[in-house]
């Protein structure tokens, strides 16, 4: 798109929104309608999920007939319903998608399907033949050919276990024929391999312990090399390449400590000016960007088109974006204007940006889908829907960044939501650190946040120290911080509120999961005097244990990042277990609500167990709530009903006023 006038063609029937009043938990529990909506590289097709009688099935839209395809992902040989977890278009007509079972958690097989429906193949798991003792176990897709039989480049993984989960080899697959050839064999060090837009497999992601480094070869005959860190830069993590494959782009670190976006010369070695940078925010987080509906919050945008980086997306205390593109400036000014309340990202679009899939969300709201539609005589922009059905958006509550000070000097980020009715000062809240840790919230829509909200709570998530977006050395300060800096910066922002009057200090209660779950419990038992009750969902309550059984190979760099990030279990066992809740039991003693699912694979249904028992023990039973069928997470609409209502059921019961309050 080179040239775009401002449209100001807009047709949208808006829902009139109901008056606020108590919203029912299952609008908030929900499972979404349309997910994942994407454009067809031509344009003349919609493709996304839909939930149809709580299964997922991959839905397909011609735009020029107005008609609709489902594909019913369908059952197992053994009888287990399928759902379709993602999908991707390989070419202008042909759509590959990944059929899982136990909602999501067990991977079955990659299909590809035409447009039509037609020509459905099964090329990957064990959906090609459930009989095959050895199947093809690869499920991620890095590169498209578009060619007559519909190639692909995929990370084959083996077994899905040990060495072959870590270290894949790139296979090249028809999915069309189902042929399959190995086109680059791991040399046994690399974690993640990058294509260039010709689909040559160009440059491969090592990790040596915790270090990681790129090996780079010119073309598909030349030699693997390892490739020095850019001339001026520490490090250089490399996003893809430019479109003459002369040149990568990376994000390494600018001279305020802030991670920005370059271009790394492959011939010189030498890094550009930056292609964008911010005094304050990192362009690229240390760590996973947060993302919406499959799309990252953070990265290039690429022009096919134009054949450059024509925009970038980031993240600051909400997401924002960044055009070097005229035309595309102009695209985000007219939707802005249209759609004053929302962030507007364009999360699709066709290869000659004509037509383009934007979904406007905000704090308030989950998403809605439009079509932006430049190739007719007038420009035009249509509603398409929303990503979950009755949301109450006018009565959802805003989520306010703030920061405040922690003891050390250290300023610390976070969202602060109130409840309705205007009253800023003497609130019930409840505190909600991320879980992670080395993650950060953002803002957007958050169920959990909104519901709270609706039941008259406020609420302050905070991004302590170690959250990566706020530069290296905020996301460095997170080192070795569990139970000591980090606890302390979620400690200071409970004084915070107390300070200024926002929370009623005899109405406080800390919630979490994962990581949160354990923050809570450590808040529980270290300041007891500042919470009134707790809920721990996930939790880890026993880092020695937790640590130790990340020493498989497909934990390799997860136990090498705990014990150098966390605590090593052999050097500083005391701190490990000084830290870990199931040790100080004893200390908590307000109302504690654990939740746990009892197929959790990240954190173990033992860990809550051992919890349950120490509190016992202490004489202080908590309130066990487990969760079958479920991993670290809730997948399933009723089970996160039931969460949600008991919940509710246990902050009514122990954040009522006091006697006389």
């Amino acid at each position: 798109m080179r040239f775009l006038c401002l449209f100001v063609a807009l047709q949208l029937a808006l829902p009139a929104q109901p008056a606020a009043g108590i919203v029912p938990i299952e609008t908030f529990t929900q499972a979404p309608k349309y997910s994942q909506a994407r454009l067809s590289p031509d344009g003349r097709f919609i493709a996304c999920l839909q939930d149809i009688d709580g299964d997922q099935w991959l839905v397909m839209l011609d735009l020029e007939k107005k008609k609709s395809i489902r594909v019913n992902p369908g059952v197992t040989v053994t009888g287990l319903r399928k759902r379709v977890s993602a999908f991707r278009w390989i070419s202008d007509r042909r759509i590959s998608f990944l059929c899982t079972v136990f909602d999501g958690q067990a991977f079955t097989g990659v299909s590809a399907v035409d447009y039509d429906g037609k020509n459905w193949v099964a090329f990957t798991g064990s959906d090609v033949n459930p009989y095959e003792q050895n199947p093809l176990l690869a499920t991620q897709i890095i590169h498209s050919f578009g060619d007559e039989d519909q190639n692909v480049l995929m990370l084959d993984r083996g077994f899905n276990e040990g060495r072959d989960l870590v270290y894949p080899d790139v296979i090249k697959v028809s999915t069309r024929s189902r042929f399959s050839e190995t086109v680059v064999k791991n040399p046994g060090n690399v974690v993640g391999w990058v294509p260039d837009r010709a689909g040559v497999v160009r440059v491969g992601i090592t990790r040596d312990g915790l270090r990681s480094g790129v090996i780079y070869r010119e073309n598909e005959q030349a030699r693997w090399r390892t490739m020095p860190p850019p001339d001026g830069a520490r490090s250089a993590s490399p996003l893809g390449f430019s479109h003459d494959g002369k040149r990568l782009v990376v994000a390494a670190e600018n001279d305020r400590k802030r991670r920005a976006i370059y271009y790394h010369d492959l011939e010189t070695g030498k890094l550009s000016e930056p292609i964008a940078s911010d005094d304050r925010f990192d362009i690229i987080p240390e760590r996973g960007a947060p993302s919406i509906d499959g799309v990252s919050l953070a990265g290039p945008v690429v022009s096919d088109l134009a054949e450059e980086v024509i925009g970038i997306r980031y993240i600051t205390d909400g997401p924002k974006s960044l055009w070097f593109d005229q035309g595309f400036g102009l695209l985000q000014q007219a939707m802005d204007g249209l759609l004053k309340d929302t962030v507007n990202l364009i999360i699709s679009r066709s290869k000659d940006e004509k037509r383009f899939l934007v979904l406007a969300f905000s704090d308030q709201n989950p998403g809605t889908y439009y079509l932006v539609d430049l190739k007719g005589e007038k420009p035009s922009m249509s509603r398409l829907g929303n990503r979950y059905e009755g949301i109450p958006v006018g009565t959802m509550m805003p989520m306010y960044p703030v920061k405040y000070p922690a003891r050390d000097g250290e300023t610390i980020h976070g969202y602060l939501t109130l409840p309705p009715g205007g009253k800023k000062t003497g609130l019930p809240f409840v505190i909600m650190p991320h879980g992670g840790p080395f993650v950060r919230d953002t803002w957007k829509f958050d169920p959990m946040v909104q519901f709270l909200a609706n039941r008259g709570y406020a609420v302050l998530q905070m991004n302590f120290r170690g959250s990566p977006g706020y530069g290296v050395e905020f996301y460095q300060k997170g080192k070795r911080e569990i139970g000591r800096g980090m606890q302390d910066d979620i400690e200071d922002g409970t004084r915070w509120l107390i300070e200024k009057k926002f929370a009623d200090p005899d109405r406080i209660a800390i919630v979490g999961g994962s990581y949160g779950g354990f923050a809570a419990l450590f808040a529980l038992g270290h300041n007891p005097e500042l919470y009134r009750c707790g809920v721990s969902i996930a939790g880890v309550t026993d880092w020695t244990e937790i640590v130790k059984e990340r020493k498989g190979e497909e934990y390799k760099f997860a136990y090498q990042f705990f014990r150098e990030w966390i605590g090593d279990p052999k050097i500083e066992p005391d701190f490990l277990a000084r830290i870990s809740p199931v040790n100080f039991a004893g200390k908590i003693t307000a109302p504690v609500l654990i939740v746990q699912g009892k197929d959790d694979k990240t954190v173990p249904p033992k860990q809550a167990r051992k919890m349950v028992d120490a509190l016992e023990k202490a004489g202080r039973p908590p309130q066990p709530l487990y969760f079958s069928n479920e991993g670290h997470g809730f997948n399933k609409e009723k089970n996160r009903a039931k969460l949600f209502a008991e919940i509710e059921k246990f902050l009514a019961k122990n954040l009522a006023p006091r006697s006389g309050g």
